[in-house]
């Protein structure tokens, strides 16, 4: 058999495999096409397969880098918090935290690849970027007892990232948190906690720290940011979200509060402390697990759910914020 029907037939088995499973998640309805449909992306790479998806088709663009053409990391190497001489104190980084283990993963370096498969804490994490949406969320990448590794498709959707995974090919929407089409379609990823914040305050709260080397095995210039000179709203907003509710928090309301503020989601309590300086939001819950948060560009949040709630601050709240505690 050749590999063409090997891995058409292996496609086959999964969409039958995951069927039922894949309908779990936002809730959206999986469409089913008539005949088998496919995307390609790139001369010589296999196509994507979505008979089955969640989302209009002609919504999914190409034309951008081919299948793989932006190659994530899997498991690289680390380098401790002093050695990291070429990172300057200004510098992004998503930061992670997991049994006591601290990662940093500077924005310079996911510019060019969007995705680190890795493990943290003996705990298996997949990190994602956004360049287009300034949006970075950490997944469990287990689904059912199985990790699942993950490529950059060079597809978007509605200009967010599509990754892929390589046990089915099916593509997943970074800021749905689910598969779209393939055989996982409307199968979700569980987003993790981490910090979008900057190398200076990262390294100061968790000085034992790893980050993220700059060998990645690739030559990429990772002095230069390749979406610099993109005419994007670059608006940071802190997204929360519980139990299919959400809202959003622009940055520059956070600021305007200058004190902790304390919102209610799902019946869930939490308040989000920010920092101007290192302009960082972060997320304190009673229930954390049923909570979840990360950040990227208002306009982008907004147009992925346009039923959130915009917070604005108004100045008889500052009062009930200063006082009001977990």
């Amino acid at each position: 058999m050749s590999e063409k029907r090997k891995y058409w037939a292996f496609q086959l088995a999964v969409l039958i495999l995951f069927t039922l499973t894949a309908a779990i998640g936002s809730g959206q309805q999986v469409r089913i096409e008539r005949k088998p449909k496919f995307i390609k992306n790139g001369q010589k790479t296999l196509p994507f397969e979505v008979t089955r998806h969640i989302v209009p088709l002609r919504q999914i663009e190409g034309g951008g880098p081919p299948r793989d053409g932006i190659p994530a990391l899997i498991d690289p190497e680390y380098i401790p918090a002093e050695a990291g001489r070429l990172l300057e104190p200004s510098d992004r980084v998503l930061g992670v935290l997991f049994n006591g283990e601290a990662r940093a993963y500077p924005i310079r370096i996911l510019n060019w690849h969007e995705l680190v498969n890795d493990t943290v804490g003996g705990r298996h994490i997949l990190v994602s970027w956004c360049p287009l949406c300034g949006s970075g969320v950490v997944y469990d990448p287990m689904i059912g007892n199985q990790r699942h590794i993950f490529g950059v498709s060079g597809l978007l959707y509605k200009r967010n990232l599509l990754f892929f995974d390589r046990q089915t090919g099916s593509p997943w929407s970074q800021l749905l948190s689910e598969a779209v089409t393939g055989s996982m379609a409307g199968t979700k990823l569980r987003a993790l906690p981490a910090e979008d914040t900057t190398w200076e305050n990262w390294r100061r709260l968790h000085p034992d720290t790893l980050v993220l080397s700059f060998a990645t095995g690739y030559q990429r210039d990772y002095r230069a940011d390749p979406y610099a000179a993109m005419p994007l709203a670059r608006d940071p907003a802190l997204l929360v979200a519980a139990e299919g509710e959400a809202e959003i928090f622009p940055f520059s309301q956070l600021h305007k509060a200058q004190a902790p503020v304390t919102e209610q989601l799902a019946g869930q309590r939490f308040i989000i402390r920010f920092e101007p300086h290192s302009k960082t939001a972060q997320v304190e819950s009673e229930s954390p697990g049923r909570i979840t948060w990360f950040v990227g560009f208002k306009e982008d949040l907004r147009h992925f759910l346009p039923k959130a709630q915009v917070y604005h601050f108004r100045k008889s709240k500052r009062r009930s914020n200063e006082s009001n505690g977990i």
